[in-house]
């Protein structure tokens, strides 16, 4: 797929003044070798006076004296006084960098690899902070800056050393807990067979597949692409990693690395269940795997997690810990780094241009460096706020929006666009009833734009797993050109929902419909005829054959000029009653997921006549059999389409007329969740299916 659109300019030099903006444009160099001696190199970032901008001010003079805050400090240079320090201090950071990290450089990064914000923090600056009291939290490479916790009269002597060149204060956004309607425990299934799933073999997804079957991520997982060799970063409230979703992970030593910025270890992991119930969650849905329970988006990554948001009575997630996981994960290799934070008190809406927060200017500087970075919209739409929120607003993150499984924007999901006009957010997947594990070992259906962000973080690791060379500008432009409002994108859904299989640039073998499902009364021997049409997601031609090993199927070729359409008959006679099931398999040389098999099932039904109504139900299902033979006993059951049993009607013997009402319960009493269900109606030895559809 050749993508044509102009993405916008990455911002990759970017250092801000308070108040005014210095954008440094380093001179882009071949390889060091060829730096050459009279280049002049940027030593100093311009001083604004003061140093503290006034709405920090009026925030620390409304405190305590004693009170201590967390401020950034920024720092007017590195202490680089010459090239000849420049390219040495340069040459040293290449040095230090992973193999994983500069193989990403190389596939995906600008030019040159590293740059002077690569350089550390001076030393020196860090000691000066230290030496006035103030307790260093995080230093940032990136912002040339350090974020401490100190008092007032340690910021005021702080702002006077000559080696600062501003004062902020670090800025605490906030989200509220997600409301969780918890299911019971399933059975973990076959937890530990993933790499031996052979192509073609189906997954159970469980609950999980409606929310990955809207952005059509099983294509992927049916040919085998599920995100493996990608690192994805999560940075997030904290992860209990010894959840049942994540045994695979650990047993396949997929689990890279993790830290915990707030305490300052590598445990994510925390005795109060809130603080990691919402990493937990989010982690679940794009690398959980329990058979027939729940499946992620990109379930064969590995990951790195990051502990940066704190739980108190709501979410707080303090930027300098966000900014320090990012720059952490940009340091392991990570090629996804996946994050959800929620608006902030201290930003306002004219703050999202995409220049000012600071996790967005680290965020378009971690883009430049070849890292996808994937972020929640925000929940805000219904609240005074309603905007998109940072660092969402920046114009190289992939902002995500939430929908519900019928297509629907959910209420909360928050709207751009950007105060300097980008269309926001990028993209949507569901985040209303988003199916995902929970502390405890068990499973719910959780909303939120968080919810939806890895679903779509997952979705960026299967594209560049399909295409390793991607620049994370082109995956962007890859979820932009193919999602469901590719020519009419909108700031309440962006481009529309994902649709990772168009979205890889593949060549993929499509037959519509996918699986034919025929009915005839016991006896028939009438034929029954339709068409299945063959192509490819980009249009191309392809050449395919059809074949089938069931004797009462028969293929029939189009006659046309281009062979797309087969037609297809299916004869009942001689078929036992019940259901009867084969398929037609597809061949194609240049499809990837070639052979492909279209499921062909042809139910013979006794002469009873079944009624369903209403359909789709909400609270209640009635079931309706006119039966003449009342010697039959009819046995009724309920299924997911996944074959999961659900319910079982009580057994009687047919009078005339048969009916029972069904309140959307499972066995245990448990309402079930909405979606399609199969009723299995046993009469005398015969059967039918019955699709029914219960909505919320």
């Amino acid at each position: 797929m050749n993508f044509t659109k102009s993405p916008p300019i990455v911002r990759k030099f970017k250092f801000w003044l308070l108040g005014s903006l210095c954008l440094i444009l380093l001179s882009t160099y071949p390889s060091l070798s060829q730096y050459q001696a009279e280049e002049k190199i940027p030593f100093d970032y311009p001083v604004q006076i003061p140093k503290v901008d006034l709405k920090t001010q009026n925030f620390l003079d409304g405190l305590p004296i004693d009170s201590a805050v967390a401020v950034w400090v920024f720092f007017k240079d590195k202490g680089i006084k010459s090239f000849a320090q420049y390219k040495s201090a340069l040459d040293e950071y290449l040095s230090r960098l992973s193999e994983r990290s500069l193989r990403r450089k190389r596939l995906r990064g600008g030019d040159p690899w590293v740059d002077f914000t690569d350089i550390p923090v001076k030393k020196q600056y860090l000691n000066e902070l230290e030496n006035l009291g103030a307790k260093i939290r995080v230093v940032s490479r990136w912002l040339n800056a350090v974020s401490v916790l100190a008092n007032k009269q340690q910021i005021e002597k702080i702002e006077n050393l000559p080696s600062v060149r501003a004062v902020k204060k670090v800025a605490t956004f906030t989200r509220r807990k997600p409301l969780c309607e918890e299911k019971q425990l399933k059975k973990l299934g076959n937890v530990g067979a993933i790499h031996e799933l052979p192509l073609q073999q189906t997954l159970g997804y469980g609950e999980s597949y409606a929310q990955l079957a809207q952005i059509h991520v099983p294509e992927f997982h049916k040919i085998g692409i599920s995100g493996k060799g990608v690192l994805i970063t999560l940075l997030d409230t904290g992860f209990f990693i010894d959840h049942p979703a994540f045994k695979h992970i650990l047993d396949s030593d997929r689990l890279v690395a993790t830290h915990d910025f707030i305490n300052g270890d590598d445990d994510v992991g925390d005795a109060d269940i809130d603080q990691g119930a919402h990493g937990t969650s989010v982690l679940s849905v794009v690398g959980g795997f329990v058979n027939d329970t729940i499946v992620g988006s990109a379930y064969g990554a590995q990951f790195a997690l990051a502990k940066t948001e704190i739980e108190a009575e709501e979410i707080q997630i303090e930027e300098d810990y966000w900014v320090a996981g990012l720059e952490w994960g940009e340091e392991l290799g990570t090629d996804i780094v996946s994050s959800s934070l929620g608006y902030t008190d201290w930003y306002t809406y004219q703050d999202m241009d995409g220049n000012t927060a600071l996790c967005t200017q680290a965020a378009d500087l971690a883009v430049s460096r070849g890292v996808v970075v994937v972020n929640a919209a925000g929940n805000e739409r219904n609240k005074p706020w309603y905007y998109i929120i940072a660092p969402a607003d920046g114009d190289s993150v992939i902002a995500v929006g939430a929908v519900d499984l019928q297509g629907n924007l959910a209420p909360f999901s928050s709207a751009g666009p950007t105060y300097d006009g980008q269309t926001k957010p990028d993209v949507c997947a569901c985040g209303f009833g988003t199916y995902c594990a929970v502390p405890g070992g068990g499973y719910g259906n959780l909303d939120g734009t968080s919810f939806a962000t890895p679903l779509v973080a997952g979705v960026c690791a299967l594209l560049l797993e399909a295409n390793p060379d991607w620049s994370p500008i082109q995956v962007r432009d890859g979820l932009w050109n193919t999602a469901s409002q590719a020519d009419s994108p909108d700031n309440l859904m962006g481009y529309g929902i994902v649709n990772a299989s168009k979205a890889s640039g593949f060549s993929y073998l499509v037959a519509s419909p996918p699986e034919f499902d025929f009915e005839a009364p016991f006896g028939d021997t009438h034929s029954q005829h339709t068409t299945l049409d063959i192509s490819d997601w980009l249009g191309e031609s392809l050449e395919w054959k059809a074949t089938t090993t069931a004797n009462w199927i028969t293929l029939l070729l189009d006659s046309g000029n281009t062979p797309d359409l087969i037609w297809v008959t299916v004869n009942p006679k001689g078929l036992k009653a019940g259901i009867n099931c084969d398929s037609i398999k597809i061949s194609a040389d240049s499809a990837i997921n070639s052979p492909l098999k279209v499921p062909v099932i042809f139910t013979l039904h006794p002469s009873a006549q079944v009624l369903t109504f209403p359909n789709p139900f909400g609270d209640s299902l009635t079931v309706i059999v006119e039966e003449p033979n009342s010697s039959d006993k009819i046995k009724i059951t309920v299924f997911t389409v996944a074959g999961e049993f659900v319910y079982r009607f009580s057994e009687r013997y047919t009078e005339e007329i048969y009916q029972q009402t069904w309140d959307g319960r499972n066995e245990k009493g448990e309402e079930v969740a909405g979606g399609i269900y199969l009723l299995k109606i046993d009469i005398g030895g015969q059967s039918q299916i019955r699709k029914v559809a219960k909505i919320k």
